[in-house]
């Protein structure tokens, strides 16, 4: 058991939570997503319990994660001989060793932040449930145009929203449209070389220039480029948001076997 005591009330306010009233609502979503069998699950911001309260009844092991101390209290004298009940940032939360899963019902506020975290952190989940605003939704995977976080998210984990929800469904009702996005872990080597792959990302989209091969000229020399675009089919003077996650990678694994350490000293 943890607890944070670095929370005031104007933080309460700040990240004010819209909770889901109908128990029926999480049981069908946690029978949708058929988790495995005993599966150790972090409830991130799990608020007055009602997700970790269908979770223990199908016997998975979980993790409880609350900053709000009112909240974090009801959860200890309700879950502590269950779970584990930590009060913490969900925003800051070293993840544990081996695997597990995510469900998570943050404030909305916070959502871009969970995602970075969890896929910037030492140890990932196999798999997510995040609710979220329709809006940062979309932002996130991509589908309002790419983005750094679009494109290190969709290269890591396949990206669905599952469900759509209800205002009603909610108390208080929210007044944005509100989804269930699932992540779901590739097989791929960029996992091996993740951190690294991050990097190059942010490199490529940080030079600002007029193409990814001006981003990317003091890495690339011109011929490797035009090979690069040959082999990935993409138009050499293409910009960052114009490539599929499929080139990202390509580039990337050309980068990563036929580019010398003093050139990739230049990308961190």
């Amino acid at each position: 058991m943890q607890k944070d005591n670095n929370y005031n009330s104007q933080q309460r306010q700040t990240y004010a939570q819209n909770f889901v009233k109908n128990p029926s609502l999480i049981r069908y979503i946690i029978d949708f997503i058929r988790l495995p069998e005993n599966s150790l699950i972090l409830d991130l911001g799990a608020g007055q319990g009602i997700i970790t309260r269908e979770l223990l009844k199908r016997n998975y092991r979980v993790e409880v994660i609350e900053l709000d101390s009112e909240l974090y209290n009801q959860l200890q004298v309700e879950f502590g001989d269950k779970a584990k009940v930590t009060q913490q940032d969900i925003r800051k939360i070293q993840y544990p060793k081996g695997e597990f899963y995510i469900i998570s019902n943050p404030p909305f506020n916070i959502f871009s932040e969970l995602i970075k975290n969890i896929y910037l952190s030492h140890n990932n989940p196999e798999a997510a449930l995040i609710f979220g605003q329709k809006e940062a939704i979309e932002r996130v995977i991509g589908k309002t145009g790419p983005s750094i976080i679009s494109i290190v998210l969709n290269s890591l984990y396949r990206c669905e929203v599952v469900y759509t929800f209800e205002p009603t469904d909610f108390s208080p009702a929210p007044s944005v449209a509100v989804e269930l996005l699932r992540l779901e872990k590739f097989s791929t080597s960029i996992w091996n070389h993740k951190d690294d792959y991050i990097k190059f990302i942010s490199y490529a989209f940080s030079q600002q220039k007029s193409s990814l091969y001006k981003n990317l000229e003091k890495i690339f020399t011109y011929e490797q480029w035009k090979r690069l675009a040959k082999t990935h089919q993409f138009n050499p003077k293409a910009t960052p948001p114009e490539l599929s996650i499929s080139q990202w990678k390509g580039i990337y694994q050309y980068y990563l076997t036929n580019v010398d350490a003093q050139k990739k000293r230049l990308v961190g």
